[in-house]
């Protein structure tokens, strides 16, 4: 049975833990250790450092924020621990395969994006890896994000723009999700549950697109009577370009995480 290392308690790499269900052994690692306090079954242990977290497990997650990867991986180089059989899995926006190699050397590495949503297990995961990498080691890393939602494997190339499209975006979904909530109140509607009725709209909305296989310019038309309440909306967001706007902000996103890949 495979061995799990998480260098990094947070939030999303608990809700990964926590995907596991309990069925392998996984070895924790946080400077915080009050967020080893939720996980309670016999099957996790604590490690006294990130390079004793390596050397007990077959699968390391690198869940710890880019600016401290240099710092962790060196530590893990210098303990000279063997490295060869393990594979190390990168959740971490902008950092490269090439940068992991360059500081471990050339061990079997996957490279992710994950989103947020992962988190209720509704995610969106992206996976690339090298060329050391076994099937075996990518089935069981493909698993354990796909039980946190869909997966897509893809090019390490592409893995900086898809941050825009999968892994930020749910950013620009909340603010839009604000941005009716707030609209709504102005107007009066001033309800408990707004929240709630709006985010239930988006669900049906997204569930629409991906259930009748409509492209979105068709289910628009749908809505969009002549001369109707939503002509009269849709005017403005075309006026004040709401597209142009929001794919600004993706190239700005994809820019950021091809910054962090280049430090």
């Amino acid at each position: 049975m495979k061995t799990y290392a998480f260098i990094g308690v947070g939030n999303m790499a608990s809700a990964i833990i926590c995907g596991l269900e309990e069925k392998y052994p996984v070895v924790l690692y946080d400077k915080d250790t009050s967020k080893y306090d939720k996980f309670t079954a016999d099957c996790y242990r604590t490690a006294e450092n990130a390079s004793d977290a390596v050397a007990a497990a077959d699968y390391i997650v690198l869940a710890v924020k880019p600016q401290n990867f240099t710092e962790v991986l060196g530590g893990i180089a210098e303990s000279g621990i063997d490295l060869a059989g393990k594979t190390f899995v990168s959740i971490a926006a902008g950092i490269t395969i090439g940068k992991i190699e360059g500081s471990l050397g050339p061990v079997s590495c996957i490279r992710t994006m994950p989103n947020t949503p992962l988190m209720i297990g509704k995610g969106v995961t992206a996976l690339c890896r090298n060329e050391r990498v076994s099937d075996e080691a990518f089935t069981d890393i493909t698993e354990m994000f796909g039980s946190l939602g869909k997966t897509v494997e893809m090019p390490e190339k592409d893995l900086n723009a898809i941050i825009s499209a999968t892994s930020s975006a749910p950013a620009y979904v909340y603010l839009f999700v604000k941005a009716i909530c707030d609209g709504a109140r102005e107007q009066g509607l001033d309800y408990d549950n707004m929240t709630e009725l709006v985010c239930s709209m988006v669900v049906g909305s997204a569930c629409m697109l991906t259930e009748t296989g409509k492209a979105p310019e068709e289910l628009i038309r749908m809505v969009t009577s002549p001369n109707g309440t939503t002509e009269r909306a849709m005017k403005v967001l075309y006026e004040k370009d709401f597209e142009g706007i929001v794919k600004e902000a993706m190239v700005r996103c994809t820019e950021r995480a091809v910054e962090l890949s280049a430090d």
